[in-house]
């Protein structure tokens, strides 16, 4: 049997990985289908859906962050309105984690100086107060405790992808009671939806039998 994978987030790699581990062979023209975008590439998701919708599928989506304790955490529907929450907190520098393609609301702040991490290339632009620092994890929240504070930085603005890769800055926020806004996940196609590369594999194991 062949599967046809929509990837693009650490969970479709590993689930290729664990795939080939199954003798399924991944190929664009597979009978059956995993979409696993970022949770935040609405267009890859809308496309698949659309593409898919005579083919057995199945969406692969990890869990987004949810506050505890100690968390100090505004919700906003999208970057213009994590934008206004961030322009009426009385932050200096800010640390943003949102994507390339969500940073033009926050450039429009004069009085904010921003810090935006890149890992990947091109890199955005510099922004008109602040800088990009090209940094790539594993991180902790030790290490992102000591970044945090190193860069005088008194909010972040996080969109709520989830998973374990970047929940060390939250962690280190919580830490140094500095306050977070997260930009709340955009609604995605309406299909059957899992959390877990495990939960994935074994629906397309059970359609392999």
């Amino acid at each position: 049997m062949k599967l046809a994978l929509i990837g693009g987030s650490r969970e479709a790699d590993l689930l290729e990985v664990a795939l080939g581990k199954a003798g399924i062979e991944v190929d664009p023209t597979g009978e059956i289908a995993v979409v696993a975008p970022h949770p935040f590439d609405t267009d890859l998701w809308e496309c698949a859906a659309i593409s898919l919708a005579s083919k057995p599928h199945i969406g692969l989506a990890r869990a987004g962050w949810v506050p505890e304790a100690g968390d100090q955490w505004s919700m906003a529907a999208d970057a213009e309105g994590a934008a206004g929450i961030l322009a009426k907190s009385g932050a200096k520098r800010a640390l943003l984690a949102v994507g390339n393609g969500r940073l033009a609301p926050f450039y429009r702040l004069s009085s904010i100086e921003f810090c935006i991490r890149s890992r990947n290339e091109p890199h955005p632009p510099v922004p008109p107060h602040g800088q990009v620092r090209s940094m790539r994890g594993p991180f902790d929240v030790a290490g992102e405790v000591v970044e945090l504070e190193a860069q005088g930085i008194d909010a972040l603005v996080v969109h709520n992808a989830g998973g374990r890769g970047g929940w060390p800055k939250l962690g280190a926020a919580r830490e140094l009671g500095i306050p977070v806004i997260l930009i709340e996940r955009p609604k995605l196609p309406p299909m059957e939806m899992v959390e877990g590369v495990e939960a994935a594999l074994a629906w397309v194991l059970g359609r392999a039998v």
